[in-house]
C-alpha cells in the first residue's frame, strides 16, 4: 500500500470545511462548466456527485488509504451514465474532476502552510502524488463506467431504431407518429434512399471512415431538407434516407472517386410519404443487388431509374441466360474482346446505327467503330436488322448479370 500516513491529518482538518468546499466547488464547476454544456434536469445530480467526491477524498486521506484501490462514490458512477446516454462528451465529466482536484489541492495545501514547520515542502510534494494517484484512478474508472454505459446506451437505441425502421418498411399497420419520434424524421416529406457499401477489402476503421465521409458528402450534394436517417444493414454497409427533392448530380460518382472514397452507391428513386420511403429503399436494394451482380465493373454509383428493367430482372437466371444466349449466340461469352465488342454494339444502338455519332462517344475513329460492327455482324453473325430492342436488352443484361456470360445453355 502507497504510504500518506502524513497526510492523516490533512484529511482530518479538511473534515469541518467539507460542507464549504462542496458549497464553493459547486459554484465554480457551474460557473467553468455552464448547464448548457449538460442538461439542465443533471444540475442535482452533478451537485450530489461532487459532494460524494469530496467526502471520498476527505475519508482517503483521514484513513490512510490507498487511493489506487478506491472505487467512485455510487451518486458520481450514477451521473456518469447519466451522461453518457444524453451524449454528453466525457470531456465534459473529467473536466470537472480536474477543476475538484485544483480546488481540493488549493484547500488542503493552505492547510500545510497554515501549520509551519519542516516537513511543509515533504507533505506538499506527498499531497500532490496522492491527488495524481487518486485522480488518475478516479479518471480512469469514470472513463470506463462512461464508455460502458455509452456502448450498452447505444446498441440498445440503435436495436430500438432498427425495430421501427423494419416496422416501417413491412408492416401495413405502423404508429407513424411514434416511428417518427424514435427516429428523429419526418414520414410527410419526399425521401430519396441511398445504399452504401465499402469493397470488401475495406476494414475496420477505414471502413467506417469511409462510410461517414460518404454521408457527410452525400447530404452536401443531395441538399437535404433536414436531418437523414441513417441504419446500418452490415459491417461495411449504410442505408440513408434524405429529405430531398433534388435528384442527384451526374458529377456524384466523380467526387466520391476526387475524394478517394472506396465506396459504391446505390440510389433510389425519390418518393412521397410512407409508401415513397418504402418504395425508394426497396429500389435502393434491388439497384445494390444489380451493382454486385455486375461486379468490379459497375459504375461507382448506379440509380435505380437508369437501370429499373435490369433491376426487376432478379428471379429467374435461367431465362435471363436463355434470352441472351438466343439474341447474342457465342458473342455472350466472357472475356475483354468479347466485352469491347458489346460495349461498341450497345452505343452504336443507341445511336441509331451511326457510325459518326458512336465514334465520338466512345473517342475512337469511325474506321474502328466500322471494323467492330463487322465482326459483330460476319464473325457472330448477329442481325442488325430485326429485333433491337430485345438486342439491346440482352446487352444490358449482359453488363449488369455477368452469371449470364458463363452460364452454359
Amino acid at each position: 500500500m502507497a504510504a500518506y500516513g502524513s497526510l492523516v491529518w490533512v484529511g482530518q482538518a479538511i473534515a469541518p470545511i467539507t460542507g464549504t468546499l462542496t458549497e464553493d466547488l459547486i459554484r465554480v464547476t457551474e460557473q467553468m462548466i455552464p448547464v448548457h454544456d449538460i442538461a439542465a434536469d443533471l444540475t442535482e445530480m452533478r451537485a450530489a456527485s461532487i459532494a460524494e467526491n469530496i467526502a471520498t477524498v476527505q475519508y482517503v486521506l483521514a484513513n490512510n488509504i490507498d487511493p489506487a484501490t478506491v472505487s467512485p462514490p455510487p451518486g458520481a458512477a450514477a451521473y456518469a451514465q447519466r451522461l453518457a446516454r444524453r451524449g454528453v462528451p466525457l470531456t465534459v465529466l473529467l473536466r470537472a474532476y480536474g477543476l475538484g482536484q485544483y480546488r481540493l489541492l488549493d484547500a488542503a495545501i493552505g492547510l500545510i502552510l497554515a501549520t509551519p514547520g519542516p516537513e511543509q515542502g515533504v507533505r506538499i510534494a506527498e499531497l500532490l502524488k496522492f491527488a495524481s494517484s487518486y485522480l488518475d484512478r478516479l479518471n480512469s474508472s469514470m472513463g470506463r463506467i462512461y464508455e460502458a454505459e455509452r456502448d450498452r446506451w447505444l446498441s440498445s437505441r440503435q436495436a430500438a431504431r432498427q425495430q421501427w425502421i423494419t416496422r416501417l418498411l413491412d408492416n401495413a399497420d405502423v404508429d407513424v407518429a411514434a416511428a417518427e419520434e424514435v427516429l428523429g424524421y419526418r414520414l410527410d416529406r419526399t425521401h430519396l434512399a441511398a445504399e452504401v457499401w465499402t469493397a470488401p477489402t475495406t476494414t475496420g476503421a477505414d471502413a467506417v471512415r469511409a462510410l461517414e465521409q460518404t454521408r457527410q458528402l452525400l447530404c452536401t450534394v443531395m441538399r437535404t431538407g433536414g436531418t437523414e436517417l441513417v441504419a446500418a444493414t452490415g459491417d461495411r454497409a449504410l442505408r440513408i434516407w434524405f429529405p430531398t427533392r433534388t435528384d442527384p448530380p451526374d458529377s456524384l460518382a466523380t467526387q466520391l472517386d476526387t475524394a478517394g472514397l472506396p465506396v459504391r452507391v446505390a440510389l433510389g428513386p425519390a418518393g412521397e410519404g410512407l409508401p415513397g420511403f418504402r418504395r425508394s429503399a426497396r429500389c435502393a436494394a434491388r439497384t445494390k443487388t444489380l451493382a454486385l451482380s455486375a461486379g468490379p465493373c459497375a459504375p461507382t454509383v448506379v440509380d435505380y431509374t437508369a437501370v429499373a428493367p435490369f433491376a426487376l430482372l432478379t428471379d429467374d437466371p435461367d431465362e435471363l441466360a436463355a434470352l441472351v444466349h438466343r439474341a447474342l449466340g457465342a458473342l455472350a461469352g466472357d472475356g475483354t474482346k468479347k466485352q469491347l465488342l458489346r460495349h461498341t454494339l450497345d452505343v452504336f444502338l443507341a445511336e441509331g446505327a451511326s457510325y459518326s455519332r458512336t465514334a465520338r462517344v466512345l473517342d475512337i475513329h469511325r474506321n474502328t467503330v466500322q471494323y467492330r460492327i463487322q465482326q459483330v455482324t460476319g464473325r457472330y453473325g448477329i442481325d442488325l436488322d430485326t429485333n433491337t430492342f430485345e438486342l439491346r436488352f440482352a446487352l444490358g443484361v449482359c453488363r449488369w448479370y455477368r452469371h449470364v456470360l458463363t452460364r452454359t445453355m
